[in-house]
């Protein structure tokens, strides 16, 4: 008997304990800007956008080798943010994370009004006129 209550009491706490944490998972999984109308995700999305930016490069490109490429959903699917190294990566991230909230929500709504181009693997990145700039195979170098 007392063998029986050995292995059952952890079993039922085990499985009160797994029921527990995949409610919590629900609710974590929960888009917080699902319930916002389009205007209101263009408007943010657009926000945080220039946040990232403004993060991300905050300082003039003089070195394309000081610069490093994360990343990043946006409204077309997968992009590519330049950043310089010195950037505070964590706290980027996280403005990233937020971003791709917004748009999770916003991209199926826009979708279908925007030419989006086919996605294609970076080559790496170049300076021009004190901007990083993300190069694609397609592209030309002035």
């Amino acid at each position: 008997m007392i063998l029986l209550k050995s292995i059952y009491l952890p079993l039922a706490c085990f499985i009160l304990l797994c029921a527990g944490l995949s409610s919590c998972d629900k609710t974590e999984q929960q888009n917080r800007y699902a319930h916002l109308p389009e205007p209101e995700l263009e408007r943010l999305a657009n926000e945080k956008y220039q946040v990232i930016i403004q993060r991300a490069q905050a300082q003039a490109c003089t070195n394309a080798d000081q610069w490093a490429l994360m990343d990043m959903q946006t409204v077309c699917g997968l992009s590519h943010l330049a950043y310089h190294k010195s950037t505070d990566v964590h706290a980027l991230r996280a403005l990233v994370r937020d971003y791709e909230a917004v748009i999770a929500v916003y991209r199926p709504m826009i979708l279908p009004v925007i030419n989006c181009r086919r996605y294609e693997k970076p080559s790496g990145i170049f300076c021009q006129e004190g901007k990083p700039v993300v190069a694609y195979p397609y592209m030309e170098r002035k």
